[in-house]
Formats: C-alpha cells, structure tokens, sequence
C-alpha cells in the first residue's frame, strides 16, 4: 500500500515577501524534508498537483468567494485580512490544491490508497462564504481542501467522518459541513485561541444535530487528554457511525513548544492518531490534508503520525486524563449517538 503525496513548488508563490508571516514556505519545505528522512518515503508516491479547478472549490465555496479571491489575487502581495495575505499567484495556487483535493477523493475512492495533501495556502478556517463561525479572519487560509474532498466524497453518496486534531479549531470544515447530517466532523483543539468557536454546543444545523463533535482542550493539556479524546470520542463515532470515508485535517502545531498554541502533545498522540487510523488504510477512501504546524510538530509530529498511519512504528502506552469537557462530550454523544 502506498501514500501518494501531493507536493508542488507552486506553494512557494503564495508567500510573503518581506518573510516575516509565520505560513511562510519553510513550513513545507521542512516538512518534506522530515518525510524524506522517514522510513515512510519507501512507502510514498510523490505527485504534483493537478491543473486548477474552478469545479473543485465551488465543492465548497460560493462563487461570490471563489471570485473575491480571484480578484484579490490580481492585486499583487497585499492582507485581505489583519492576518491574511494574497500574492498574484495566490489563487492559482490554491485552487491547484482543490483540485488535488477533489482527485485524491475520487482516486481513493477507487484505489483505497490513502492521500496526503501538502498545500499553501493553507485551508481549514475557509468556510463556505470565506469568513466562518464568526471569526474575524481567514487565519492564514483562502480554500477549504478538507471541505472539498468531504464534499466529493458526498456526492459520490459515501458517509463521511472528518476528524481535524490541528490546535486551531476547524471553523470553515464545520461551517461547510453544518447542515450535512452524512457528515460527521470531529474537532480537537485548544480552548480560547483562534478562531473562537468549537465550544461543545456548536453541534450542528438542523437535522444535523450531533454530527459536529467538538472536543475543545484547555492549555497545557497533554497526550492524557488526547488519549481519552481518542477512546471516548474517535474510536466510539468510528465504530457507530460506520463512515464510508474518512478525511483528515492534520496538524502539527499542538506538538509541545509550538509558537503559535499552548498544548503540549508529544510524538506519543500523534502516533495514537496514526494507529486509530491504520484499519482504515486500504479499506476505505481516505484523503489526508496537512494543515497547521509552526515548530518541532513539522518534524516530528508529522513524522510519528505517517508512520503509525502506515504501520512502520508501534503506538506508545499513554495514561488517559479527562479533558474539562468531558461531562459535556459524554452527554452529547449519549443523547445523539447512543455511547458515552
């Protein structure tokens, strides 16, 4: 089985020029360099993106969106937001990376090798009109690639299970995926951080109550918190849900040390997110999408979670401790799914 890997130098278009924005380039550059230095490179294909696709991001974005990007873009390097670029390649870029998003669905759909996404700009704060769950920016992101290949996953009539563990709660994957009751979206990440939402009772729209589960962690929190958020939520919505796909928003920047959050995870949770994952590796369509990751996590969270995922290393033993929302997790999933 192998992981096919989108990778493309056109993400070094996308990029500030004075190089002071933390979602510089480096970010992936330092990332494939980890991954080439893993004994998981043995097991990948390294792919380019496809030509950009207009039909992708209108998967998950309005075309009033699609088109104030577009146009932004036009406009050379300058913030749409206080902490939002766009450069003249930015558009071209991003809407590459839906396509890539939208082939790796319909591939995985097809071959069951899973897909990991390696995009710039980045992704899971755009909502469906950009601008989501009332956050004041876009978050360092213009397309929704985890939105897209949920969506194509969709259409194509499959149940899917979204799960996004980077630190920044999933804001735009949630606003996309609201209303869609086929559609379950687990969220892990820090209270009291960008964006602002992910609280627990933010469980979806009508007729879709109780797909959104957000598990939200205090500062500090560690591998114990994660691991309980593993056996009490993940692997309980895996095994009543049943989804017929899996997209994943993946993370790094909950790795202990990381500049931009306060939790301390080590290569011990992002092993146990591997693991969790693995029965599903060349059994259901899978579509991975690198998100978040400003420190060590590039490396060696990255590192531990493609491993475990594709059975080159074992998950170590981890102590579980409640997170301070568990009661409220507990009872949403009693209520809505039966567990807990």
């Amino acid at each position: 089985m192998k992981l096919r890997v989108v990778y493309d130098e056109i993400h070094k278009l996308h990029a500030d020029p004075r190089g002071r924005h933390p979602a510089d380039p480096w970010r992936l550059e330092r990332a494939l360099s980890a991954m080439k230095s893993s004994p998981v490179w043995s097991s990948t294909v390294l792919l380019r993106a496809p030509p950009a696709s207009r039909e992708a991001l209108l998967l998950a974005h309005d075309e009033e969106y699609v088109s104030f990007v577009e146009e932004e873009s036009k406009g050379g390097f300058h913030y749409v937001d206080w902490d939002t670029y766009v450069t003249e390649h930015s558009f071209a870029a991003g809407a590459a990376f839906a396509a890539a998003a939208l082939r790796a669905a319909l591939s995985s759909l097809e071959s069951r090798e899973p897909w990991f996404i390696m995009p710039r700009p980045g992704g899971h704060h755009a909502g469906r009109k950009g601008w989501a769950m009332g956050a004041s920016t876009l978050g360092f992101c213009l397309f929704n690639y985890a939105g897209i290949a949920a969506k194509a996953f969709l259409r194509e009539g499959l149940k899917v299970l979204a799960l996004d563990f980077d630190a920044h709660h999933g804001n735009g994957t949630q606003d996309i995926l609201w209303e869609e009751p086929r559609a379950v979206h687990v969220d892990f990440h820090e209270e009291g951080i960008y964006p602002g939402s992910g609280d627990v009772s933010e469980k979806g729209g009508s007729g879709a109550e109780g797909t959104k589960v957000n598990v939200p962690l205090l500062p500090y929190s560690g591998d114990g918190e994660y691991y309980w958020a593993v056996e009490n939520v993940l692997k309980p919505l895996l095994e009543v849900f049943k989804p017929e796909a899996l997209v994943i928003s993946a993370g790094f920047d909950a790795f202990a040390g990381d500049p931009l959050t306060h939790l301390m995870a080590s290569e011990r949770t992002f092993e146990l997110l591997g693991h969790t994952l693995r029965p599903y590796v060349g059994s259901k369509p899978m579509v991975i999408v690198m998100e978040g990751g400003y420190g060590e996590g590039l490396t060696r969270g990255l590192t531990a979670f493609l491993e475990s995922l594709m059975g080159l290393r074992e998950a170590s033993e981890v102590k579980h401790k409640e997170p301070h929302s568990a009661r409220r997790i507990r009872e949403l999933l009693a209520r809505h799914w039966g567990v807990g």
